[in-house]
């Protein structure tokens, strides 16, 4: 299975550089701009399905390329970005001062106990890799292939950590194509095409 991960286009809190999480802010002027390049560059890819979170601002990307690709989309929130709780609309330079042992933990991937750690009232990293995990479980299980996914940073970086024991940070409608091998039971080859 080929699996593309595509990050929504930028938000005006992206750009001042807010936490975002469950907040459904809309796509600005230059994330529209993004989602439609991101667009015309998949159409060179083999893409057969279109799953995406269901907040706005990965509804407004996967919709553009939904109609650059002519295949539906199908809205999850599985493929929603990480709950951050009291942290949403914090400044991502001022986390570390708020909450510095919370923040310490999500940047340390060898730290075991950052799986069970989250920020008040808000999701674990455990929380958002179980659901996504689920999520792909189906897409294997369904048999399917040539699937993108327009989803949110954090949950990319999660999965990316916790399957390839490595930190990929997308930028705004970036993609990261990587593959399924069957035979190994493991996600590889991890490749950030745009």
């Amino acid at each position: 299975m080929i699996l593309y991960l595509l990050r929504h286009g930028q938000t005006d809190w992206n750009a001042s550089e807010k936490v975002q999480g469950w907040k459904d802010t809309p796509l600005n002027a230059q994330g529209l701009a993004q989602a439609r390049a991101a667009a015309e560059k998949l159409q060179k890819e083999n893409i057969k399905n279109i799953y995406a979170s269901d907040l706005k601002r990965s509804k407004k990307t996967a919709d553009i390329v939904s109609a650059a690709l002519d295949l539906p989309v199908h809205y999850t929130k599985r493929l929603r970005e990480m709950n951050f709780g009291k942290a949403e609309g914090v400044k991502k330079t001022d986390l570390g001062a708020k909450f510095p042992y919370i923040y310490q933990a999500f940047n340390d991937i060898k730290n075991p106990e950052r799986y069970e750690i989250g920020y008040p009232n808000g999701e674990t990293i455990g929380d958002v890799q179980q659901r996504f995990m689920k999520f792909l479980g189906k897409l294997m299980e369904d048999k399917q292939d040539n699937v993108l996914l327009v989803t949110h940073g954090m949950l990319v970086r999660i999965f990316t950590e916790s399957c390839l024991k490595k930190t990929i940070r997308l930028e705004n409608a970036s993609v990261l194509k990587i593959t399924y091998d069957e035979k190994s039971k493991k996600f590889r080859s991890p490749k950030v095409l745009f």
